[in-house]
């Protein structure tokens, strides 16, 4: 076994090696020999800053422009080993994760920014475009107890406007390739109940890593749209069996090329449950038939479904994996909180591992994206840390002194250590105890954190200790609640305005005087 896998290995690094030489080391020296440069201890900061500017005037995307500068990185990491080294680090205050724009935006306000090749749908215009889907499916469901199944014809704007809105409530509550969405048919889901808790399953075919019979876990409501669907596009499948079945009854079937081929995709889209009319809502207006929908026409739904719900976001069906996975993981993570992930994992306490044991047909190529948003978002959120803002918290005043230290590669330690971070949201810090810590009790008890060695409290929580300053400040007005009670809010209260002002920020003018005052 050994000696069968050693060549592929061989092959492997040899042919990353080639791929580095050809798509950055030969192009970067080409451009110093140009410049008659001669040994890299001689290139300057300004040589690098107009190489950048020259590979950025290539139009690449991100991930190519990262490719072409990635020598330059490794010039300076492996300096040592240089004979005539970088003399200056290359990517100045920044690195090359953002130079390249893989990461243009830092730290909390990354979060909601588009810095991947693939857009993230803006949360604003997930609200929007979500809550119109859920009004529309609301809507078909009610028409279709008035007026019955038979209203809901290959053209009428409520079946159009009924499969759009599926379609993209199951594209992002599920974080299926927008081919595995289209491929769904009809019946194809489930229900299983495991020690009380109802799971709800989609089934389709992954073809993009040859995975083959996949099943996503999906909210109920999920379910609930694609059995309401599966009613209304009813009349648009009897239109296609009938074609079907006189195509099979046809006396030219065997002589004519065109209709056996016509024969075999109808068969297959007679099962499918996202279908349209041939030419509805593509750019070819071809005549005639019923069949499934295609990737242009699911693009072209999705333009219509965010102009209706009045978002000017250019949606588009491959944006919803990501944004699946980028929300899987600020959720998990407390950035936000959306119902559906609460509804799709069920317990918070379930983890990703938990999660895939429970079905060896999960589409593994989600949770690998998932872990490089995880990922993206821990590097974000530590550089942050590693920035000038103002921290509290023990582990956030630690991290502050830490700053004094110069780091060479401030990018390559992020890229090391960022994975194996243990970092969760309290709702008001950030706890990174990899042991027991205290036990949860700081969830509940939001004063215990500030003191704790575990805790990092920055900007993004300024509201939220906000908050709790003023609703101490509301109990100390209460006369007859005690002096048991009075002692906890000073006490609370003090702490609270420890922190906002260890985060360079103050109470209103009015609650200051009065917490001197008291």
């Amino acid at each position: 076994m050994v000696q069968e896998r050693a060549p592929r290995v061989k092959a492997t690094c040899r042919q990353g090696i080639t791929t580095l030489v050809s798509a950055s080391v030969i192009p970067f020296i080409r451009w110093l020999s140009g410049l008659g440069i001669e040994r890299f201890s001689d290139v300057r900061p300004i040589h690098i800053s107009n190489y950048i500017h020259h590979c950025k005037s290539e139009s690449l995307r991100p991930m190519p422009l990262y490719s072409r500068l990635r020598i330059i990185d490794f010039l300076w990491i492996f300096s040592v080993e240089t004979i005539s080294p970088l003399q200056y680090f290359p990517w100045g205050e920044s690195s090359l994760w953002r130079v390249s724009g893989i990461g243009e935006t830092r730290g909390s306000s990354a979060a909601n920014k588009n810095t991947g090749r693939t857009d993230i749908i803006p949360p604003d215009d997930q609200a929007k475009i979500f809550n119109y889907c859920e009004q529309v499916v609301h809507e078909a469901k009610e028409d279709l107890m008035v007026t019955g199944i038979d209203t809901f014809t290959r053209r009428s704007p409520k079946m159009i406007n009924c499969r759009d809105a599926v379609l993209y409530i199951a594209s992002i509550t599920s974080g299926m390739r927008n081919e595995e969405v289209i491929g769904i048919e009809v019946g194809a889901w489930r229900k299983e109940v495991v020690d009380g808790v109802t799971y709800c399953w989609v089934i389709t075919t992954e073809h993009k890593t040859g995975k083959g019979r996949v099943e996503y876990l999906v909210p109920e409501l999920t379910l609930d749209a694609l059995n309401l669907f599966a009613v209304c596009s009813t009349p648009m499948r009897r239109e296609l069996e009938a074609e079907l079945s006189d195509l099979e009854l046809s006396p030219n079937l065997t002589d004519s090329a065109d209709l056996l081929l016509r024969l075999e995709k109808a068969r297959k889209d007679s099962k499918r449950l996202f279908l349209c009319l041939n030419g509805s809502g593509n750019k070819t207006e071809r005549v005639g038939h019923i069949e499934v929908l295609s990737a242009a026409g699911s693009n072209e739904a999705f333009k219509r479904l965010a102009k209706a719900a009045g978002s000017d976001w250019p949606l588009r069906t491959h944006q919803c994996r990501r944004t699946y996975a980028r929300c899987f993981v600020e959720s998990r993570m407390g950035r936000a909180s959306l119902v559906f992930l609460k509804w799709q994992f069920k317990h918070s306490s379930m983890s990703m591992t938990q999660l895939y044991a429970s079905n060896p047909l999960q589409d593994l190529t989600l949770f690998d994206e998932i872990l490089q948003q995880m990922t993206e978002f821990k590097i974000d959120l530590i550089e942050s840390w590693l920035d000038d803002q103002p921290l509290a918290g023990g582990a956030g005043e630690r991290i502050v002194e830490l700053r004094a230290i110069p780091v060479k590669n401030r990018a390559a330690l992020l890229a090391q250590t960022a994975p194996h971070a243990n970092i969760r949201a309290t709702g008001h810090g950030w706890c990174i105890a990899t042991e027991r810590g205290c036990g949860g009790a700081g969830l509940y008890e939001a004063t215990r954190c500030p003191g704790c060695k575990h805790s990092v409290i920055d900007e993004t929580f300024a509201g939220t200790w906000h908050a709790i300053y003023s609703q101490q400040r509301e109990l100390m007005k209460i006369e007859d609640a005690g002096p048991a009670v009075r002692q906890r809010a000073e006490r609370d209260l003090k702490v609270a305005l420890d922190v906002i002002n260890s985060l360079g920020l103050s109470p209103d003018g009015d609650e200051q005087e009065g917490a001197v005052n008291g």
